[in-house]
């Protein structure tokens, strides 16, 4: 199976899984998931997954999107892999929709997997639902606003000591001369693994924190029978520190809003 259909794979498999904690409605080729009333702030995205997609249906499942995502009052995001529907971006600025990012996509498998070589400086913690206040704030402040370049609250505690106690999923808050200095989350399912909230403090970059972080979440994944990791990278800086992992791109992550 090619990484692109093992990603398509793990997207039909996580929508399938949201029952309960989401709202899963489709609009055509569409997939669209929204939080359940109650959530505060609500949050959704949409997603195309499956299908050959054509402009006529992309117009009309606009419209329906664009009701369902102001009915719950969430801003409209659509986010695909360009690889595989490479003619819909087009579609969706004509019909008013703007570029966000275009973030490369990129997976690694087993045999291809290179450990990273980290010195004794960085420390990782895995937090769990026991974890001191003062770790999960600080996994907070680090993730939600880019390790310090955004000025925005981060999300509440409380929703990461929930999150935290969920299986199959890995958060590491990473430590450098005994200051938290990065974080890095890894969910699996069905053998693959998403990574993601890989951040370093922009006071402490370029000294390995975020290769330490994505090398032990993927040799833990690896390690208990998984067979594909994948994430998107921010930038081409990113690109380079996981290609020395031994991940390789195999598409684009667009997010229209």
């Amino acid at each position: 199976m090619s990484e692109s259909a093992r990603f398509q794979a793990w997207q039909r498999d996580t929508l399938a899984l949201r029952d309960g904690d989401a709202e899963v409605l489709s609009f055509g080729p569409f997939r669209a998931v929204l939080s359940v009333p109650g959530e505060d702030p609500p949050t959704g995205w949409a997603t195309l997954i499956d299908g050959t997609v054509t402009e006529t249906e992309t117009v009309k499942a606009l419209t329906k999107l664009r009701s369902a995502f102001k009915k719950h009052k969430v801003a409209l995001e659509i986010e695909y892999n360009e690889a595989v529907f490479p003619n819909v971006g087009p579609w969706l600025e004509a019909a008013g929709m703007k570029l966000a990012e275009r973030n490369p996509l990129m997976a690694c498998r087993p045999d291809a997997f290179k450990p990273f070589s980290t010195t004794d400086e960085v420390h990782l913690t895995q937090l769990s639902a026991a974890a001191t206040p003062a770790d999960l704030e600080a996994f907070q402040a680090i993730r939600w606003t880019d390790g310090g370049e955004l000025d925005r609250p981060p999300q509440p505690v409380e929703r990461l000591r929930a999150d935290v106690a969920r299986p199959n999923s890995v958060f590491l808050l990473a430590w450098l001369e005994w200051e938290p200095a990065g974080t890095g989350v890894s969910h699996s399912l069905k053998g693959a693994a998403e990574i993601v909230g890989v951040v370093t403090r922009k006071d402490r970059r370029r000294r390995g924190v975020a290769a330490t972080i994505t090398s032990e979440l993927v040799r833990r994944h690896f390690a208990n029978g998984g067979d594909f990791a994948f994430l998107d990278a921010a930038n081409d800086e990113a690109v380079r520190v996981y290609e020395r992992l031994g991940f390789s791109r195999f598409g684009a992550n667009l997010v229209y809003r």
